[in-house]
């Protein structure tokens, strides 16, 4: 299917062409080659001559002159049969519009109609959908969360615990410590009575060795004043037995 031929001069009313102005085309509605909403635009020459190809379809047409807003001069339908004709005759023929009946018209708005309600009904679906996909993922994640609070409590129970048992053998420790300082102090104690002790047990068996000297002394002594006696006594017994 070929394009058709658009061609011509635009001129304003006083025939003048019609300078630094764009002729655009917005395509009403799919059609085998042309989607909606799609736009061709054409810039015509100093001497206002426009040529385009324009595929089968209908176009809105709108005029854009510089220091001017839009212009909407129609809307022109191009068929498969359509002769090559300037942008006037297409803006100046009868349309589809014009002979296709007003309730076959109003059909065609409702299905249009229907198809736009259907596309929405399919968009919300999709939509509630994805809100209940991401309602699942949040209570997944707020699971997940619940599970990670309570290991976090577990595992503070755990360090508090561990802290408090750390605590008793700090203490317990701090106490054999203390015990052991004692028990040191008291065989330091010990040490010193026991050298004490046998100081004066060597002071004592010093003493005794001299009592023991001197009374080894005091009996020798005793020895030769019995023997002096005897000896006197003996005398005194001869001076007796003489007298």
């Amino acid at each position: 299917m070929a394009a058709v031929k658009i061609s011509g001069v635009l001129k304003d009313g006083a025939g003048k062409p019609i300078q630094n102005c764009t002729i655009q085309l917005k395509a009403k509605r799919n059609s085998t080659t042309v989607l909606v909403n799609t736009v061709a635009s054409e810039n015509p020459d100093e001497a206002g001559r426009y040529s385009m190809d324009v595929e089968h379809g209908q176009y809105s047409v709108t005029l854009l002159v510089e220091g001017f807003p839009p212009s909407h001069a129609g809307t022109i339908t191009v068929y498969e049969g359509s002769r090559p004709g300037t942008l006037n005759d297409f803006l100046g023929a009868m349309t589809e519009d014009d002979v296709r009946p007003e309730a076959l018209r109003r059909f065609e708005q409702m299905v249009e109609e229907a198809a736009r309600n259907a596309e929405a009904a399919s968009q919300s679906a999709a939509a509630a959908k994805k809100s209940e996909t991401a309602a699942a993922s949040s209570k997944n994640a707020a699971k997940t969360s619940e599970t990670n609070a309570a290991n976090s409590a577990q595992a503070a129970a755990t360090s508090k615990t561990a802290s408090a048992n750390s605590a008793t053998a700090a203490k317990k420790s701090e106490t054999n410590a203390k015990n052991s300082e004692t028990a040191a102090k008291t065989s330091e104690t010990n040490a010193k009575s026991s050298q004490t002790a046998a100081k004066t047990s060597e002071t004592n068996a010093k003493a005794s060795e001299t009592a023991a000297k001197n009374s080894q002394v005091a009996a020798a002594q005793s020895e030769s004043a019995a023997a002096g006696s005897a000896t006197s006594a003996a005398g005194s017994a001869t001076a007796a037995a003489n007298s």
